[in-house]
């Protein structure tokens, strides 16, 4: 079975650091500086999770797990379906699982995504799953313990690196049976947020009028207030009655802010194939595009964003993230 144990830090949701949830490790908390990306492994983030777990230079697996552990792609070295168990210590010795991913990507090399137009959607991960196959335990219900091999036992539990292979014939025998049955049994809440298609195309549960411009109104209220998926229901109502370029944008706005970058991108085509020359599509689109990775396409549409700029500052401002990805490009050739 293709399994393996991470120790990352304490946290409430792995959301990013917060004024309510702050990082531990063993006990202590850990300053944002020192962070690392593991902070952000419960996120959503264009339909998936990405996983962070601290380690010096590539994951290098030993010889006789190499045939469980297949790469699938040499080029990327990567290994799928792996179970990854996410643990945290709450003290020195004793270690809590806080979830899992199920059916992941395991990355050899350590995976880096920047982002030129928002450093905070920057990614740095060494696995990758879908979103909904990604679980976070809330902290009530992290009861399964996992002890250091220094207290336990040599092949028992975390030895000095925060990867544990578990390839003991005691974790093979005995603990990873109870850990899958752990989890295969777990039917309590999940805390991680993960963006569904009924969530995506859900209408508001009370709309009081039917008049297009009402529904659009609600919509930008709840918008206003950083409620994305209650605004998303009322733009989704104003675009049954008439699908125009306004709420399409709304709706776009809507999924960006929800880190659903590649719906948001068809939603902002269709826009732009109505109006090309509207700057806030091509922005958006710069954005979507930059968060997915497509930079051909975000330089393409910051590009189209200077035509369109009256001001000498904001213009230059463009030109500098445009040189920042192509010297970023160039550097990775």
């Amino acid at each position: 079975m293709k399994i393996l144990f991470c120790n990352i830090v304490w946290m409430k949701k792995y959301q990013g650091i917060t004024d309510n949830d702050k990082p531990k490790y063993c006990g202590a908390y850990v300053s944002e500086q020192a962070a690392g990306a593991d902070i952000f492994n419960f996120s959503e983030y264009n339909g998936k999770c990405h996983g962070y777990v601290m380690n010096e230079g590539d994951i290098i697996l030993p010889d006789h797990l190499a045939g469980t552990f297949e790469t699938e792609s040499d080029q990327d070295c990567t290994t799928g379906g792996v179970l990854v168990v996410w643990c945290a210590f709450k003290d020195k010795n004793t270690a809590r699982i806080v979830g899992w991913y199920k059916d992941a990507i395991l990355f050899r090399k350590e995976q880096y995504q920047p982002s030129f137009t928002n450093p905070e959607y920057e990614l740095d991960y060494f696995f990758a799953a879908r979103s909904g196959d990604c679980f976070l335990l809330p902290e009530s219900q992290r009861t399964f313990m996992i002890e250091r091999a220094a207290k336990a036992g040599k092949g028992k539990g975390f030895g000095s690196s925060d990867i544990w292979l578990a390839d003991s014939p005691y974790a093979q025998n005995e603990l990873i049976p109870e850990v899958v049955k752990y989890i295969e049994s777990y039917n309590g809440a999940r805390v991680n947020f993960v963006l569904t298609e009924e969530m995506i195309n859900a209408l508001p549960q009370e709309a009081e009028s039917e008049i297009r411009e009402d529904l659009i109104q609600n919509g930008l209220r709840f918008f206003e207030k950083e409620e994305y998926l209650e605004a998303l229901s009322w733009f989704n109502a104003a675009l049954r009655i008439s699908d125009t370029s306004d709420v399409r944008y709304y709706t776009a706005y809507c999924l960006y802010h929800l880190a659903a970058f590649d719906k948001a991108r068809i939603l902002l085509e269709k826009c732009l194939a109505v109006d090309a020359k509207s700057r806030s599509v091509l922005e958006l689109l710069a954005f979507c595009s930059d968060m997915t990775g497509d930079w051909d396409r975000t330089v393409e549409y910051l590009g189209k964003m200077i035509d369109l700029t009256q001001e000498e500052d904001a213009k230059e401002e463009v030109r500098s993230t445009i040189a920042e990805i192509h010297a970023y490009l160039e550097a990775e050739e």
